[in-house]
This record gives C-alpha cells, structure tokens and sequence, in this order.
C-alpha cells in the first residue's frame, strides 16, 4: 500500500504543482479523502536540503470539504508540527469551521468535473469508495442540496535547528464536515495571505479542486485494490 500511496501522491504532487506558484515554497503534498475507507489520515512531509535551519517556517493549509446541509456546522482539526521541535499548540492546531470558510452552492459541478476527467462511476462503486458519510455529502452537494467549503490557514512553526526536518500532518477530529482534501504547503520568506485564492469564479475553482481530489483518490483506490486487495483473494 506505501507503493500505491507514493506512485498517486507524486502523480497528484505534479497536478497540484501547475497552481501553487509561491514564492520560497518548499514543499506541497496532499492529504486527499482523509476519512474514507483504506485512506491514510496523516502525512509525512521532509524538507528538501535548501530549507535553512536557523529560520521559521510557514505551512498553508487549504481544505476542500463537503457538508450534507444546507446550513454546514462542525469544524475540522488538524494538527501539524515538526518531528522533534517543541511547538506551541496555537501554532500547530489548525481548525476549519464554516464561518472561517468560503461556502457555495453547487449543482453537479463537481460531478461534472469530475467525469470529464475519469468517467462515470456508478452510485454503489462511489459509495464504497468513498464511505457512506462522504458519499451521502457528495450526492447533496451534487444535487444542490448540501454545500462545498473552501478555506486556507496558515501557520508559522518554530525553526528546525538540528532536527531531520519532517513535518507531520494529521486530522485529529472532524464534525460535520466531510474533508475531500487537504493541500499543505510549506515554506520559508514571507508567508502567503491566509486567504483562498479564487480566479473567476470561486464555485468553478473549488468544484475544479474537488473533481481533481476525487479523481486523485479514485487512482489511490485503484493502485490499493491492484497492489494489495487482489493478492488476499
């Protein structure tokens, strides 16, 4: 399975690479699907040898999440820090809530996006894929009857100093959001805003994302079931 998450994470490193164009980035990986069946909640990110170690970092974490509801409540938390670097806990907590977030109506875009990179699937075979909590917020989503939420923090966490350099990433608790994904990017400068970049409109740009990460944990899905679940048969 590590395989199969490497071979999707650098194949969806490079489709996330063509929209973070920050200046004195680091590093950008993505956390897609967090919360469905099989899927990995954490990520281990290292920094390259250019990152210097005597000067603080900044993360930025954008979320994509899907609510069932009309009116989305609950949060999602994250918790990110470097292995081996004490750091103060309003530095490394990260909480997403619908008022922190850019909410949007959506009727099939993201569906629509989508399809138009990996097919249709069919309702059973996205279910299971997906879990039934995270299937039930896409199908409202779809159906304009659920929201998609969009929303960055940023952090600055402590130097390294003599550490390895390896940021850890994971969500610690979620309610009532469904998260689709999380894109973390770190970096060493001046940070970006704290704020979701939008080119156009912002409903296009997140169902954009959203297709992007559902067809991001479709391959995972596939690698998983091509790497590990056919040998069990």
């Amino acid at each position: 399975m590590r395989r199969a998450h490497f071979i999707a994470a650098t194949a969806l490193a490079g489709l996330i690479a063509s929209g973070h164009a920050l200046a004195g980035v680091l590093a950008t990986q993505t956390l897609p699907t967090p919360l469905a069946p099989d899927m990995p909640s954490s990520l281990s990110i290292p920094m390259p040898p250019n990152v210097d170690p005597n000067a603080p970092i900044w993360v930025s974490y954008r979320t994509l999440a899907l609510s069932a509801e009309a009116s989305p409540t609950g949060e999602i938390v994250l918790d990110g820090s470097f292995e081996g670097v004490a750091t103060p806990i309003n530095a490394s907590i990260v909480a997403f809530t619908p008022d922190s977030m850019t909410v949007s109506t959506s009727a099939g875009t993201i569906k629509q996006q989508f399809e138009a990179m990996y097919g249709q699937r069919s309702p059973q075979e996205m279910q299971t894929l997906l879990g039934a909590e995270l299937h039930a917020a896409y199908q409202a989503a779809n159906a304009g009857t659920g929201r998609i939420l969009d929303g960055t923090v940023v952090k600055t966490l402590p130097a390294l100093g003599k550490t390895e350099g390896v940021l850890l990433v994971s969500v610690e608790r979620t309610s009532g959001l469904q998260p689709v994904g999380i894109i973390v990017t770190v970096g060493q400068g001046d940070p970006p805003a704290a704020t979701t970049p939008a080119d156009g409109n912002p409903e296009s740009s997140i169902a954009y994302w959203m297709g992007r990460l559902f067809g991001a944990f479709l391959l995972l899905g596939l690698l998983y079931w091509f790497f590990v679940a056919r040998h069990k048969r």
